[in-house]
């Protein structure tokens, strides 16, 4: 016996889709101008192919033309939105950079250089925590662990220092 394989989806538009593929390919690729991209749009059209009922679709063969020229046209519109959202705008490159003067650099500097002596003023202890801490990034339990100290203190000491460099920031 010479039996046809029965198809697991059993729908005629899939069928119709796989059977056409060649034709909605050039369809697709005629908007898109992309043969990887017609490949992916082909694929798309067939999932959403499985996942509908063909039984009412008069004419598969138009109806799958249709859907992939759809798809394809959804897709040329959404990467043409996209392009325009990443086009520079109008003059954007001849706006300046901002510049430091030498006065914002020397301001900065002697700020810096307050905030780090009102560090200095505070408790060995209290300053090296803030700097473990704050600036080399060392967890707050181990440098209570170093220390012999609860976290509760190291965190407090923390803030104290952080509240001294705040004070000196507000007197500049």
């Amino acid at each position: 016996m010479n039996e046809e394989p029965t198809h697991p989806c059993c729908n005629v538009l899939v069928d119709t889709l796989v059977q056409y593929k060649p034709k909605l390919l050039k369809i697709a690729e005629g908007v898109l101008h992309s043969h990887v991209h017609s490949e992916d749009i082909f694929q798309d059209a067939v999932v959403k192919a499985c996942t509908m009922q063909s039984s009412c679709i008069q004419c598969p063969v138009g109806y799958a033309c249709r859907m992939v020229y759809n798809l394809a046209l959804d897709e040329a519109r959404k990467r043409s939105r996209e392009k325009l959202k990443m086009m520079p705008m109008d003059g954007a490159d001849s706006i300046p950079a901002p510049a430091v003067t030498a006065l914002d650099s020397l301001v900065a500097t002697e700020t810096l250089r307050d905030v780090l002596n009102s560090l200095k003023n505070l408790p060995k202890r209290t300053h090296d925590a803030f700097v473990r801490h704050r600036i080399e990034g060392v967890p707050q339990k181990d440098i209570a662990e170093e220390l012999g100290v609860s976290r509760t203190l190291v965190n407090f000491m923390v803030k104290d220092a952080h509240r001294a460099c705040q004070r000196t920031l507000n007197a500049a």
